[in-house]
């Protein structure tokens, strides 16, 4: 009937006040020189209006002429049009604001009463500006093809198609006069549908609430049970109004008219009901997460409060002993709460819902990745990350992010007011992000997260066999001395056997001696040092006599830098380090590292040992860059 998703307003232009025409609805003349609608009046050659803001495709119709819209004055019987991705915000005489979304059009005129809209398609929100409340009381008249609609003291939103227009009333009532003389009265949270043959009510549809998937244990219990069933997540399963669900463990994904809403572990969340761009749920207790699909107006309703997002978004919710903690991920959110005034917190905000609404910035999370492709992250398991982008403090960016290339299926995609977004980091897998300023792409990143992988290459902790008799064994190593195991003949008579190892040019005192029945003597891994030795066997009799001397042989342990990545000896996992983490490690040869943004000067052979200031949170991040290489590895400390 009318294209409700083909023209969506930015949540900013709710706050704005707006009203095309006025009426006293006293007898009191007006003041001498200005008129209710702001504009019959005027002297010859003022503007209707001011076109303050542009995005997209906008066009301009003036005198017969079309061009692109800039900002600019307005007069009467001009027609702003707007494409697919196009919006306009125009401010008529007295500070009062219009905003088209895309696909929307309309044309400024007037008659005796003053100005009057005249809406051709698209949707418009319209709300009467604050400080007009103790004034006289403000009307607005707004003109379509099917009937009129008088707005007094009220907020509502009018979408109009092809067929019909629907009038959405949030605050107040309004009038509507349908074409035939029909006259509707509409409350606040009713809504009417215009057509060529009156007014009708409007019924939104219902749409079923199913519990999409369960990861860890969820039950449901039905509205008309006491007892809880646990919920397999093999299937969907659906929901009616009145059933309960809570998570004991892990997290159930709820699917509905507003969105995806993510139940986490220690929730219970009630279903009221669901229609298209609307969810009611009940919030007992825990947290929930709720995903508002991209450019689409939707509603999540908690009683008493409602959170509105007119583009998309992501919020985190707890529920608290007075109200709830919100965080607005990404995307700008409304706040509404019964007869109280209505609260934006922006993209990137946090926010206390009790009998107010206090918005704070929300702060970056301490381990940042930048926007680059291929990034690298070994982690223990973080729970979240920032992804940062160039660009200006307090402007708004959208900013999307994705498991795959392609962003076919979003895992944020919404607004924020700062340079950077915190997500939740995956155990294992990929993150890409893209960043728009406006409808332009201005950055993008990816990483790849995992568990630390096991320290050293394929040289590491090898069990290297000497042989007695060869000349020179050389053994490499990267990580600790690997073992090493001394072999030889067996010698006739022999009872046992001693194995001497000297350091080169120091004969006098050996640095490991052993005495064995086997052919063989194996040296735990780190017990021999790098650098250069000779070691010999002597096979003694059952009185300790040597039978024969023994030759000694050469060898070499040395270290060997072929590491491909940045391998971290200490601090390990939960250790405690106190103010000073000392970070020992070694690094692939012509690489840079950085510890807890601080550089590390690496030796000759490109290893570590540094201390460095703990950062705050527990965590020590190093990153080692090496060419198009940038790879992380994060541990926790204390």
């Amino acid at each position: 009937m009318w294209r409700s998703g083909s023209a969506q307003l930015a949540a900013r232009a709710i706050a704005a006040a707006l009203s095309l025409a006025v009426l006293s609805c006293t007898e009191a003349p007006p003041p001498p020189a200005v008129d209710a609608g702001g504009s019959a009046r005027r002297p010859p050659g003022a503007s209707d209006g001011q076109l303050t803001e542009v995005e997209g495709a906008v066009t301009l119709e003036r005198a017969g002429q079309a061009s692109a819209a800039k900002p600019g004055p307005l007069f009467q019987d001009d027609a702003l049009s707007t494409g697919a991705d196009g919006r306009a915000v125009v401010t008529l005489p007295g500070g009062r604001v219009v905003e088209l979304g895309p696909e929307a059009r309309f044309i400024l005129t007037s008659d005796a009463q003053g100005l009057v809209l005249n809406v051709a398609r698209g949707l418009i929100l319209s709300r009467v500006p604050a400080d007009a409340a103790a004034g006289p009381q403000v009307t607005l008249r707004i003109q379509t093809p099917f009937g009129l609609t008088r707005v007094g003291q009220s907020e509502v939103s009018l979408d109009v198609g092809d067929d019909g227009a629907k009038v959405d009333v949030k605050v107040g009532s309004i009038e509507l006069v349908s074409r035939n003389g029909q006259a509707v009265t509409v409350a606040a949270g009713e809504a009417q549908v215009l057509s060529r043959t009156g007014a009708t009510p409007w019924v939104m549809p219902a749409v079923p609430i199913v519990i999409a998937s369960v990861s860890g244990k969820a039950e449901v219990r039905k509205r008309d049970q006491t007892k809880w069933a646990l919920v397999s997540g093999a299937r969907p399963t659906p929901l009616e109004s009145g059933d309960a669900v809570r998570v004991r463990d892990g997290r159930a994904v709820l699917e509905g008219g507003s969105g995806r809403l993510v139940a986490s572990k220690g929730a219970e969340v009630i279903v009221v009901q669901s229609a298209p761009g609307r969810t009611a749920v009940t919030l007992n207790k825990g947290g929930l997460a709720a995903s508002f699909a991209p450019g689409k107006r939707s509603v999540l309703a908690l009683g008493e409060v409602s959170l509105v997002s007119e583009q998309g978004g992501q919020v985190e919710l707890e529920k608290t002993e007075r109200g709830y903690s919100l965080s607005a991920l990404a995307g700008d959110v409304v706040v509404q709460r019964d007869g109280q005034r209505d609260e934006r917190v922006e993209g990137g905000q946090v926010a206390e819902i009790t009998d107010t609404v206090r918005a704070t910035d929300a702060g970056r999370e301490p381990f940042a990745l930048p926007a680059r492709p291929g990034l690298k992250v070994f982690h223990p398991g973080l729970l979240r990350v920032a992804l940062t982008w160039d660009g200006a403090d307090g402007k708004a960016y959208r900013v999307e992010v994705a498991q795959d290339p392609s962003f076919t299926a979003p895992l944020l995609s919404g607004v924020v007011h700062q340079r950077f977004v915190n997500v939740a980091a995956p155990q294992k897998g990929n993150l890409y992000w893209r960043v728009f300023d406006g409808a332009a792409q201005v950055d993008q990143g990816s990483a790849y997260f995992a568990p630390e992988p096991r320290a050293g290459g394929e040289l590491d902790r090898n069990k290297n066999e000497v042989k007695d008799g060869a000349e020179k064994t050389t053994i490499y190593f990267q990580d600790k001395t690997p073992v090493v195991t001394f072999s030889w003949a067996e010698e006739p008579g022999a009872a046992r056997y001693r194995v001497q190892v000297f350091k080169e040019g120091e004969l006098k005192k050996p640095v490991l001696e052993r005495q064995v029945k086997e052919l063989k003597v194996v040296v735990p891994e780190g017990t021999l040092d790098e650098g250069r030795y000779v070691w010999g066997v002597t096979p003694l009799d059952a009185k300790d006599a040597s039978l024969k001397g023994g030759k000694l042989n050469k060898l070499e342990i040395s270290y060997d830098n072929a590491v491909p990545a940045l391998t971290l000896k200490s601090p390990v996992n939960g250790q405690a380090v106190g103010a000073q983490a000392k970070v020992v490690g070694i690094a692939p040869v012509g690489s840079k590292v950085f510890c807890n943004g601080r550089a590390v000067p690496l030796d000759d052979k490109a290893r570590f040992d540094v201390a460095v200031p703990s950062l705050a949170g527990g965590r020590l991040i190093c990153k080692m860059v090496k060419g198009a290489a940038e790879v992380y590895t994060v541990r926790r400390i204390r």
